[in-house]
C-alpha cells in the first residue's frame, strides 16, 4: 500500500489540474497514489484530454456535482494510503511538501493533523511550529487559521471523526472537519512554505456564504466546545459572546467596504449586543447612518485586530484598505519624484567586497550612461559601505543603509536574499544571484518565497536553476520576472579581457613558476578551519606558488562566519613570504586568470574556475556538505570534474600530477562550465536590456557590446583584487 493518498476534487478546472498534478510527481516523496475526482465537471472532454498524460499514474473517479465535500469525500473512499493529503485543481505544492510532512509523522505519530505556511503568505500566523499541540480553542476563536492544500491527515483519524460534510449550507466544510479532528488530537505545523495558491481571492458572495456558513458550524460544535475548549467549559456565555462578536464585526465590516449599508448596521448591531463597549464598532455602527458621501474614511478603516489575525474570509476589509491607501501614496510620490528629477537613480547593495564583484559589470556599463545616477549603500556589521566601494574607486553618492532606506530610486539590485535593506518607497527590485554551487538551499529556497515574490527580477546565471524555481513555484515562467541572463562576473574570465602576465606582475609573482589557487568556501567546517595553513605550507612547500582567495565571509568573526577565527591576522604570517599572496579583494576572476590549478572544497569559484578548462582538486569535508545544506547534485557534479583528495597530505601530490596532465578531465569541465553558465561572455549584456526595460530608458546603441575593454586590456579596476 502506498504511504500517502492525494485526493484532488475538479470541477470547471481542466485548464488548470496539469500544473497540480505536475507539482504532485515532482515531489522528492515518490510513495504515493493520487484520486482524482471529477465533480460533475461541464469541461469533461477538455478535463479527459488533460488527464489523458497522468492515466496510468491516477485513479479517476467522474460523479455528479456534489461539491468539493462530496468530491473530498469520494475520493477518501478510494484510498489505502496510511496518510491522506488534500490538493485542489487549481493549487500547486512546492516539491519538498510530501518529504517533510511524512518524516513530521514519523516523529510525531501522534498528530491528528499537519499543516503548513503557503508560499507568498505574508500574514501573520498564530500556529507554532514544532510537536504537535492541542489548538481547539485558538482554531474556534479564529486565531490561526489552516489552508486545506496544506493539510496531511492519517487516514486512521478520518475513521474515527468521519469526513466532510457534505450538506451545501456548511460552505466552510474544511473548517468543520478540523474543529472536530482538533477536539480529539493535536496539530502540527511547519513553519516552511510547502504550498502556494493560484488563484485570487474569494468573491463578495462567496464571503457572504462563508460567514453564514461560520454561525452554522459554530452553532453544530456546541458540544465540541464542552469537551474541548477550557474556556468554554469554564464560562460558556463569554466564549460564545467572544466568538460571535468576532463573525459579526467582521461580516459588518465587509458588507460596510461593499455599500451595504442597511446589511451592515444589521451585522454590527448584533456584534454590540455581544460586546457593548467597543468604541470602534460602534463607530462603524453610527457610520451606517451617514450618506457615503459624508462618511469619509470610516469604509477604508480596518477592523479591530483584522492586521493581527488570519481570517476564514480570505478577502478581508483591512488587507484591501491598506492596500488601496499605500498604492495611492506611491502613485502620488512616483509622480512627485518623475518632477522633481531629470536622471533616474539606480541604487546597488552590497552585503561584501565579493557581493559588489557580482554586479559590478552591470555598474561599470551604467556608470557610463548620462541618463542614469548610481548610489551605493551596504548592509551588514563587517563592512561598511566604504570598505566595500573605496577599493573601486567609488566615492561619491555612498550612504548607509539607514539614509537609503528612505531614499527614492528607479532601481534597487542586491545579491544576497538574506542581507537587504528594505526600501520604504516604491521602487522596481533586481537580483543578480551571488554563486552557483548551490549552498545553503539557494538551488530553491522555499522559505525565501515571500522575499522572492518582492523582486521585479530574478538573473538567473543557468537554466536548471530557473527550471528548479519555476517548478517550485517560487516565480512565473516569464523572461523579465525570471530572466535567463548568465553570470556577468565571469564574462571577462572568456573574452580575453585578462592579460596573465600584468596580473601575475601586479602580484609580484613568477610566470614561470606553477601557481594554485586556494579558495576555500565560508564555514566553520571548510577545509581554512579544518586544515587550511597546512594546505598553503604544504603546497608551497612543494616549491607551488600560492594565492590564498578566503571567501569575504570568513574574515567575518563571528562563530558562523569564520568560527571565530580572525583570518586576517592569522594570515598576516605570510606577509613578505616568496610564495604565498593572501588577496583580500572581493573580485576573484583576475585571480583565476593569474592560476594553473584551483583548490577548493565547494564553492562557486571551482565552477567558475571550469570557464577557463584549467585543472580543479577538491578537499574532500562531509561535514561542510551538511552544514552548508549543499545540494547533493552539486558535490557530485563537482566532483565529477575533479580530482579529490581527502588529506593535506595528499593534497601537493593531486596538485603536481594535475599540472602534469591539465588535459584530464577537460571535456568534463566544459560540459559544466556549458551547463552552469549561460553564454558567458555576453551575460552583461543581457542584464543591462532587463535593467533598461525596467527603467523604462531605451538601450544604448552600444549596449550590445560585448566589451567597451579591448581584448588584452583589463577592466576597470580589475587589479583592486589583489589588495
Amino acid at each position: 500500500m502506498p504511504e500517502v493518498s492525494v485526493v484532488i476534487p475538479v470541477f470547471n478546472a481542466a485548464r488548470l489540474v496539469g500544473a497540480a498534478l505536475r507539482s504532485v510527481f515532482a515531489q522528492t516523496f515518490r510513495d504515493v497514489e493520487v484520486v482524482v475526482v471529477d465533480d460533475g465537471s461541464e469541461d469533461g472532454k477538455e478535463l479527459a484530454a488533460a488527464l489523458r498524460p497522468w492515466a496510468e499514474r491516477i485513479q479517476f473517479v467522474r460523479q455528479a456535482n456534489g461539491g468539493p465535500a462530496s468530491a473530498r469525500n469520494a475520493g477518501i473512499a478510494r484510498t489505502s494510503g496510511g496518510l491522506v493529503a488534500f490538493l485542489d485543481a487549481d493549487d500547486e505544492w512546492l516539491p519538498e511538501k510530501l518529504a517533510r510532512q511524512v518524516a513530521y509523522f514519523e516523529r510525531h505519530p501522534e498528530t491528528g493533523l499537519l499543516h503548513t505556511a503557503i508560499a507568498g503568505d505574508a500574514r501573520p500566523r498564530a500556529a507554532a511550529a514544532g510537536p504537535p499541540r492541542q489548538v481547539f480553542c485558538d482554531l474556534y476563536h479564529t486565531v490561526f487559521s489552516v489552508n486545506t492544500l496544506t493539510v496531511m491527515v492519517p487516514r486512521r483519524v478520518l475513521d474515527v471523526v468521519g469526513g466532510f460534510d457534505e450538506r451545501r449550507e456548511i460552505h466552510i466544510e474544511d473548517w468543520d472537519l478540523w474543529l472536530r479532528i482538533a477536539a480529539a488530537y493535536p496539530f502540527g505545523y511547519l513553519d516552511a512554505p510547502l504550498a502556494r495558491y493560484r488563484r485570487g481571492g474569494w468573491m463578495s458572495s462567496q464571503i457572504e456564504r462563508t460567514y453564514a456558513a461560520q454561525a452554522l458550524v459554530m452553532d453544530k460544535t456546541t458540544d465540541l466546545r464542552e469537551r474541548a475548549c477550557g474556556a468554554y467549559r469554564d464560562d460558556p456565555a463569554r466564549c460564545d459572546r467572544r466568538r460571535r462578536f468576532v463573525l459579526h464585526r467582521d461580516w459588518g465590516y465587509d458588507r460596510l467596504a461593499a455599500g451595504d449599508r442597511p446589511g451592515a448596521r444589521q451585522q454590527l448591531a448584533l456584534a454590540l449586543a455581544n460586546r457593548p463597549i467597543e468604541p470602534r464598532t460602534a463607530a462603524r455602527y453610527l457610520a451606517t447612518f451617514v450618506p457615503p458621501g459624508l462618511r469619509g474614511g470610516a469604509r477604508s478603516a480596518p477592523a479591530p485586530g483584522a492586521a493581527d489575525r488570519p481570517s476564514l474570509v480570505h478577502d478581508t476589509l483591512y488587507r484591501r484598505a491598506r492596500r488601496r491607501s499605500v498604492a495611492y501614496l506611491h502613485d502620488l510620490d512616483d509622480r512627485v519624484s518623475r518632477r522633481a528629477r531629470s536622471r533616474s537613480q539606480v541604487l546597488f547593495e552590497a552585503a561584501s567586497p565579493m557581493s559588489f564583484a557580482i554586479f559590478k559589470p552591470v555598474c561599470e556599463r551604467l556608470r557610463q550612461d548620462p541618463r542614469v545616477e548610481l548610489w551605493f549603500t551596504a548592509h551588514g556589521r563587517v563592512w561598511q559601505p566604504r570598505e566595500i566601494y573605496g577599493p573601486e574607486g567609488i566615492q561619491d553618492n555612498v550612504v548607509p543603509p539607514a539614509h537609503a532606506r528612505w531614499m527614492k530610486v528607479d532601481l534597487y539590485v542586491n545579491a544576497d536574499f538574506w542581507d537587504m535593506t528594505w526600501l520604504h518607497r516604491r521602487t522596481r527590485r533586481v537580483h543578480l544571484f551571488h554563486g552557483v554551487a548551490g549552498k545553503y538551499g539557494l538551488d530553491a529556497p522555499v522559505d525565501l518565497a515571500p522575499t522572492l515574490a518582492t523582486f521585479d527580477s530574478l538573473m538567473f546565471a543557468n537554466a536548471d536553476r530557473r527550471r528548479r524555481y519555476i517548478e517550485a513555484g517560487l516565480v512565473p515562467d516569464d523572461d523579465m520576472k525570471a530572466a535567463l541572463v548568465g553570470y556577468p562576473k565571469v564574462d571577462a574570465l572568456v573574452n580575453g579581457s585578462f592579460d596573465r602576465a600584468r596580473i601575475a606582475d601586479a602580484l609580484g609573482l613568477d610566470p614561470r613558476v606553477p601557481t594554485v589557487i586556494y579558495a576555500p568556501t565560508w564555514s566553520p567546517h571548510s577545509s581554512l578551519n579544518g586544515m587550511g595553513e597546512r594546505i598553503v605550507d604544504g603546497l608551497a612547500a612543494r616549491g607551488l606558488q600560492v594565492i590564498v582567495k578566503l571567501h569575504d565571509r570568513s574574515y567575518d568573526r563571528r562563530p558562523r562566519g569564520s568560527g571565530g577565527v580572525d583570518w586576517a591576522a592569522r594570515l598576516s604570517v605570510y606577509d613578505g613570504h616568496p610564495l604565498v599572496r593572501v588577496a583580500r579583494g572581493g573580485d576573484s576572476s583576475p585571480l583565476l586568470a593569474a592560476s594553473d590549478v584551483l583548490v577548493s572544497d565547494h564553492s562557486s569559484i571551482a565552477f567558475e574556475y571550469m570557464l577557463l578548462d584549467r585543472p580543479v582538486v577538491v578537499i574532500d569535508r562531509p561535514e561542510l556538505f551538511r552544514s552548508a545544506g549543499i545540494n547533493p547534485d552539486k558535490v557530485r557534479l563537482l566532483r565529477s570534474a575533479a580530482r579529490v583528495v581527502h588529506d593535506p597530505a595528499e593534497l601537493a601530490g593531486g596538485v603536481l600530477a594535475a599540472i602534469r596532465c591539465p588535459e584530464v578531465l577537460s571535456a568534463e569541465r566544459r560540459a559544466i562550465a556549458s551547463q552552469l553558465f549561460y553564454r558567458p561572455g555576453s551575460a552583461t549584456d543581457r542584464a543591462m536590456a532587463v535593467i533598461y526595460r525596467l527603467l523604462g530608458l531605451e538601450a544604448p546603441r552600444n549596449a550590445g557590446a560585448e566589451t567597451s575593454e579591448r581584448a588584452g586590456a583589463q577592466p576597470a579596476g580589475a587589479l583592486s583584487a589583489i589588495g
